[in-house]
């Protein structure tokens, strides 16, 4: 570890062997009673939200809050290193290791005598390593099995629809899934008539899956896309509230025609 952690770094090197050394005092005894509290649970879990807050800075093209936020993602990343380097399961850098010699053992075409030409030919270079040199064959019994349980529901129906695809389980166009979000959402109103409740909820839980399957076929990432769509009404609901606000609007069932004319206002304006 280096001794002047309280310094800025002019190399790579030395600037991650800075992070981890302020971490490594943070954890030590005697140093902050609420990092010493952190699991690799807890760190995991800020991961993800500072991986949002990365995807946040990256959607409105702000560097500055790139460059902070994907610091944020490092601090949890080597805080569950540091942990585990404590707990004496493995160091830095045999994590470091492996994942260099899984990096260069999937990429043949770059570090050996294979050809890929494409991303897709890529990928079943990947896939082939995975099963015959890494001995990652899929078992019959648990075609989902390399699926985390513990995967929001939108990520999870991402990747089961992915696991299909690859063993061709797909449609052969956009068409046929714009078809079958027609036929699902049809079914949803079909529940809606007949009134029963758990029916609908099956219907809807359908519905969602479809959409799901045409960002995948899209190759869009169905959670950043509502991600950036939760942002873009959060947004804009708080222009129309400072606009209600300003012309004494209010925000009721009763005002609900001006409430619409200022939303299509600001929509207007967007463009």
């Amino acid at each position: 570890m280096i001794d002047n952690y309280r310094e800025h770094q002019d190399n790579f090197r030395d600037a991650v062997d800075r992070l981890y050394t302020i971490l490594t005092i943070l954890r030590a005894p005697g140093g902050c009673p609420w990092d010493r509290q952190q699991t690799n649970k807890t760190t995991t879990e800020a991961m993800i939200d500072e991986s949002y807050e990365y995807l946040n800075g990256v959607i409105a093209g702000d560097v500055p809050s790139e460059r902070e936020e994907i610091g944020d993602v490092m601090i949890n990343a080597f805080m569950n290193l540091r942990i585990h380097e404590e707990a004496g399961d493995f160091s830095p850098t045999d994590a470091f290791n492996e994942v260099c010699d899984k990096l260069i053992r999937r990429h043949p075409h770059v570090f050996g005598e294979e050809k890929a030409e494409n991303a897709d030919q890529v990928l079943s270079l990947w896939n082939s390593v995975k099963e015959n040199v890494e001995g990652h064959r899929m078992k019959a019994e648990d075609f989902f099995g390399h699926i985390p349980s513990v995967l929001p529901p939108l990520e999870k129906s991402y990747e089961i629809q992915k696991k299909l695809k690859k063993v061709g389980f797909d449609w052969p166009d956009a068409d046929g899934v714009l078809d079958k979000i027609d036929e699902e959402l049809g079914e949803v109103r079909d529940a809606i008539k007949e009134g029963d409740k758990d029916h609908i909820e099956e219907e809807i839980g359908d519905l969602l899956f479809s959409v799901v399957n045409l960002a995948r076929f899209l190759k869009i990432r169905p959670n950043t896309a509502l991600h950036r769509t939760n942002g873009k009404v959060m947004d804009r609901f708080q222009k129309l509230f400072d606009l209600a606000a300003e012309r004494s609007i209010p925000l009721d069932k009763e005002h609900a025609d001006e409430m619409n004319m200022l939303w299509d206002e600001i929509k207007t304006e967007e463009r």
